[in-house]
C-alpha cells in the first residue's frame, strides 16, 4: 500500500521463478514458496504470475480464498476446465474472468502438441464481491490490439474491484490514463517492449505500482509495445 505519490519499480528480472518440466511461472508478488521484502499484495491485487506452459502440459489452479482470477494469454491460447465442466478454450486477444471458489479446482492446459503458451495469471481480492453466489464457468471478452495507440478497456463483472486496459503503440506515441478511483492503486505492467512511464523507464515484463495516481502519463519507446494497466486497486481493507 503506497502513500500519496508514491511508486515502486518490479524489475521483470527480480521476479520469483518456479520451474518443473512442463511449467515455469514468474511471480511479481509474494505467492507460494516465494517471499521477499515489499513484493507484497498492491491493494486488492494479490497476484500476477508470468507463467509459460510446454506441450499438452497442464497446471492446477487452486485458491485459498474466493478471489477473481483474470487469465490473459499472451502467445498461443490456453484451455481451462473446471473440474466437472466442459473445458473452455482462451485464445489470444481473449481475457477470462473467472470467480474462483477454494473448494472448486480447476485445470490450465496447453492444448497443442507442439507449441509453449504464455499467459498471465491475475488474482484479485473479490472477497466481499463474491460473497453472493454467482456462476463460476466465467466471463470470456475479446479485444483487438489491431486499433493502435489507444488503452482499450476489457470489462469483466460488474462491481469487480479492479479494471484492465489494454493497448499496443507505435514507437514514441504518448498517452495519458485517467482513474476513475484516483484514491485507489493502479499497477501498470508492460506486456511486449519499452514504455517511459510517469518518468520512468520500464522495459518487458517490468511493473509499476502507483498509489493515488489520478493521471498516468506514458510514451512507447520501441513498435508494437504493449501495455497493461490495472486501475481501481482499493487499498487493504477499503474495497469497493
Amino acid at each position: 500500500m503506497f502513500p500519496t505519490t508514491q511508486a515502486q519499480i518490479y524489475l521483470a528480472g527480480l521476479r520469483g521463478q518456479f520451474q518443473t518440466d512442463g511449467f515455469r511461472s514468474f511471480r511479481t508478488f509474494n505467492f507460494g514458496e516465494y517471499r521477499a521484502v515489499a513484493r507484497e499484495p498492491l491493494g486488492t491485487l494479490e497476484v500476477l504470475n508470468d507463467e509459460t506452459l510446454m506441450p499438452e502440459c497442464g497446471r492446477e489452479l487452486i485458491v485459498e480464498q474466493f478471489c477473481q482470477v483474470i487469465l490473459l494469454p499472451l502467445v498461443g491460447a490456453i484451455e481451462v476446465e473446471e473440474k466437472g465442466r466442459e473445458p473452455r478454450f482462451i485464445n489470444s486477444g481473449e481475457v477470462l474472468f473467472l470467480l474462483a471458489s477454494p473448494d472448486k479446482h480447476y485445470i490450465i492446459t496447453n492444448p497443442y502438441p507442439d507449441e509453449a503458451i504464455n499467459y498471465l495469471q491475475i488474482r484479485i481480492n473479490d472477497s466481499q464481491f463474491l460473497s453472493t453466489p454467482m456462476s463460476s464457468t466465467g466471463i470470456t471478452v475479446p479485444f483487438d490490439l489491431s486499433e493502435k495507440n489507444v488503452l482499450l478497456p476489457v470489462r469483466g463483472y460488474n462491481g469487480s474491484s479492479a479494471h484492465l486496459f489494454i493497448g499496443q503503440y507505435d514507437g514514441r506515441a504518448e498517452g495519458i490514463f485517467s482513474s476513475e478511483t484516483a484514491d485507489h492503486n493502479a499497477f501498470i505492467f508492460v506486456i511486449e517492449g519499452a514504455f517511459e512511464v510517469q518518468n520512468r523507464l520500464l522495459e518487458r515484463r517490468d511493473g509499476l505500482g502507483l498509489g493515488n495516481a489520478e493521471t498516468v502519463e506514458f510514451e512507447a519507446l520501441s513498435n508494437g509495445a504493449i501495455l497493461l494497466v490495472i486501475s481501481g486497486l482499493a487499498f487493504e481493507g477499503n474495497q469497493s
